[in-house]
């Protein structure tokens, strides 16, 4: 089970745990965060982009936001990873002008990446913003050097898809629509769900359908009834959320509060599985 080594401050672009998976296997299920896993024992078997990988000690996993894929260990003796979760934006921010990265196999041994991976990985709470911020960087050069090369994308556009994702977060409960996005940013729909594409590496819909799955499972670590949870964070009905939240997790909400070990000292707020 994901055993979260250590708590990160919450204005930190990323996370970190390690996780030990022998019966565990995740279905079908995308979020909007950058995901990279080193496998350090066993196979670590899921399928991406309509093949079946596996990971083995050394390999990292490099998933793409929004991307679809589950996970599974790859033998009986099951597989053991660490791994580094990143925000997209904040690697737009790292890379002026640049848009996301892609691995299109999602796989690799890179000697620099897997060197990047371990240094973010480890790197202490007490860190300066100087080695935060060198960490960060190297990783971004790193799949920088292994990736296709991104399109480009204007600041005003990166500017405005903030402006946007503000304005859903600010719109939870009700909902925001397309129209008032249009007039708050200056972009079209048809920009604006390209810049979100380019920037956050999703669409302006499934940002909302995530932050309030993000508020979700912070009821649900409270003890809040489902119920009680999908209401306050704006879904229609628990069922509703239910499905939702097996889409972006790839398992139940009740399988994953049995599932997620916390910190005693702190949570992370933004636990993301595989």
């Amino acid at each position: 089970m994901p055993e979260p080594t250590e708590t990160l401050p919450t204005d930190r672009p990323f996370q970190r745990f390690r996780a030990e998976l022998v019966d565990t296997a995740f279905a079908p299920h995308r979020h909007d965060t950058y995901t990279l896993a080193l496998t350090l024992h066993g196979v670590q078997s899921f399928d991406y982009r309509g093949e079946t990988r596996h990971s083995q000690p050394g390999g990292v996993v490099v998933l793409h936001p929004d991307e679809l894929h589950d996970g599974r260990p790859g033998t009986e003796d099951g597989f053991g990873y660490l791994a580094v979760t990143l925000r997209p934006d904040w690697l737009v921010k790292l890379r002026p002008g640049q848009g996301l990265p892609f691995l299109p196999g999602g796989i690799s041994r890179d000697a620099d990446l897997v060197r990047a991976v371990k240094t973010l990985h480890a790197l202490p709470d007490t860190a300066s913003a100087l080695e935060t911020e060198t960490a960060l960087i190297d990783l971004a050069q790193a799949l920088d050097a292994l990736c296709d090369a991104p399109a480009p994308v204007q600041r005003f556009v990166r500017e405005q898809v903030d402006l946007a994702c503000t304005l859903i977060e600010d719109h939870l409960e009700d909902g925001i629509s397309l129209a008032r996005l249009e007039q708050e940013t200056g972009l079209d729909r048809w920009q604006l769900c390209r810049g979100f594409r380019a920037v956050r590496g999703t669409s302006p819909g499934r940002y909302l359908t995530l932050r309030r799955l993000d508020r979700v499972r912070a009821g649900v670590l409270s003890g809040d009834r489902l119920a009680d949870a999908a209401m306050d964070a704006g879904f229609a009905d628990q069922a509703h959320m239910t499905r939702q939240f097996k889409a972006a997790y790839g398992i139940s909400p009740g399988q994953w509060r049995r599932t997620i070990i916390q910190d005693p000292t702190g949570r992370l707020d933004q636990t993301v599985l595989h």
